[in-house]
């Protein structure tokens, strides 16, 4: 009776220990699951990548087109990067055949403008233009219909504007007598000087819609 006793309780004791090993095993497993989830795998990765140490912070910054359009955009002003044209990259010319008109109409300067430069550069407006005497200087108004437009102008090549100017007729008014053309590129404060070696004109410095006014620069 005793020996059929002992049997049960040894068994119920080795049912009990197998038990309590197979429940420490499924936590086990729980916990391991819970530290290594894949979402927390990439966070540690991103966060080592993007430390200082391992590469700079680059991985994580923004892409380098949008970085280097924001520098460009700041230091380039005109179309292939050019910047503005300066008074002392510019050559003047008064262009052949200039000044030729009929008898009470108009006449016609065409100032050339050559980029002397080894490299583009961008010119959009009106120049400033004074007629100088003796004892007169006009500032000539802008008087065309043109909407200024942007003009590139590369190495060795040239642009243009013109003056037009109303001729001086016995009668007609006050007549002016230039020496000299003072031209002033859109954008700048340096000028540059150029003969005048047409007809006097009649002074109208006055006048709210003068016979003699200048056209932006890219007409032709």
């Amino acid at each position: 009776m005793l020996r059929l006793r002992t049997a049960p309780l040894a068994a119920i004791t080795v049912l009990t220990a197998t038990l309590a090993l197979t429940a420490c095993g499924g936590g086990a497993g729980k916990v391991a699951t819970s530290d290594t989830p894949s979402s927390t795998g990439s966070g540690s990765t991103a966060t080592a990548s993007s430390a200082p140490g391992a590469d700079g912070g680059r991985s994580m910054a923004p892409s380098g087109g949008s970085i280097g359009g924001g520098t460009n955009a700041g230091t380039d002003v005109g179309a292939g990067g050019s910047g503005h044209c300066l008074t002392s990259q510019l050559a003047f010319a008064v262009s052949p055949g200039s000044g030729a008109q009929s008898a009470g109409s108009q006449g016609v300067v065409t100032v050339t403008l050559t980029n002397k430069d080894t490299k583009p550069c961008v010119m959009k407006g009106y120049p400033g233009v004074d007629l100088v005497g003796a004892t007169t200087k006009w500032s000539l108004t802008r008087g065309t219909a043109e909407t200024p437009s942007t003009v590139t102008v590369r190495p060795n090549a040239t642009t243009t504007f013109n003056i037009f100017y109303l001729p001086f007729t016995k009668g007609s008014g006050q007549e002016f007598m230039p020496k000299t053309i003072v031209v002033t590129p859109p954008g700048e404060t340096h000028s540059h000087t150029l003969p005048w070696t047409f007809s006097s004109i009649l002074l109208q410095d006055g006048a709210t819609h003068p016979g003699t006014y200048i056209s932006p620069v890219g007409s032709k």
